[in-house]
């Protein structure tokens, strides 16, 4: 179930970000459960960019949080990914 921080207009950005991704194969976000996981997973990328996490870092985080999703809701699988990463930063900066 989709957090209800998330606004239409996060939607129709990351919409766009989707539509004009070369990397996604063509009707790959038309299931609605895949996008949801897309959606997810643009969340996810820019709450780690906003912390300053490293690129590679990032799209291992998102692979994973999208394995992970497989049969569970991606949100709460994303919301958890970002919620260890801060976790582990925390610790890291103590």
């Amino acid at each position: 179930m989709r957090p209800n921080f998330i606004k239409c207009e996060d939607i129709e950005r990351w919409d766009t970000n989707i539509k004009s991704d070369p990397n996604l194969p063509e009707g790959f976000a038309d299931d609605i459960t895949r996008r949801e996981v897309c959606y997810a997973a643009l969340w996810l990328y820019e709450q780690l960019a906003a912390l300053k996490c490293e690129e590679e870092n990032i799209f291992k985080l998102q692979y994973t949080a999208g394995r992970l999703s497989y049969y569970n809701d991606p949100w709460e699988v994303h919301l958890q990914v970002i919620a260890t990463y801060k976790e582990k930063i925390s610790i890291n900066l103590n």
